[in-house]
């Protein structure tokens, strides 16, 4: 397995795991996402920013993440432990169903921590559904703490604000 930053020959392929997910989320009662988000348009826009990063074998992608430091403008009311602003987001970690229940979101998410900490950035910041029970225990067993919530439009459940401090502040 591999992790790179992904390319414009991948977003088609990219785009396709996000309407899988989607679809499996649907079935599962998770309303995540919308039937604007994630877009073509936001697949590309992370690939042009050099901030989407795959995770593939030799053969496919088995999941992305975005790495940025896009904060929503909800997150403003969180109380973060952080108060530097020197803060990475994760935004729209996805893998593909195929291949989900192996372990592979936490891969990305250890990817995300060394990223972070080789860029010099103090804690690391996400929002998670709050319907989406298997995706607040991935967080909360690699010790990402709940901050608070915000509520995005068109959404029923709120969503859970997560931190991790990566160095002393």
């Amino acid at each position: 397995m591999n992790i790179q930053l992904s390319t414009i020959d991948s977003a088609e392929r990219i785009f396709k795991i996000f309407k899988e997910c989607k679809e499996k989320m649907e079935n599962e009662n998770i309303f995540q996402w919308t039937e604007s988000y994630p877009n073509m348009e936001i697949v590309i826009q992370d690939i042009d920013n050099k901030e989407l990063y795959e995770l593939s074998s030799e053969t496919e992608i088995l999941g992305v993440v975005c790495l940025n430091v896009y904060q929503d403008p909800e997150y403003g009311n969180i109380d973060w432990l952080d108060k530097t602003g020197n803060a990475l987001i994760i935004h729209r970690l996805a893998i593909n169903p195929v291949f989900q229940n192996k372990g592979l979101a936490k891969i990305l998410m250890t990817f995300a921590v060394g990223y972070a900490l080789n860029a010099g950035f103090k804690s690391i910041r996400l929002d998670a559904y709050s319907g989406n029970e298997k995706a607040l225990r991935i967080y909360e067993c690699l010790n990402y703490k709940k901050r608070g919530e915000v509520n995005f439009l068109g959404r029923k459940l709120p969503f859970f604000c997560y931190e991790k401090i990566l160095k002393d502040l």
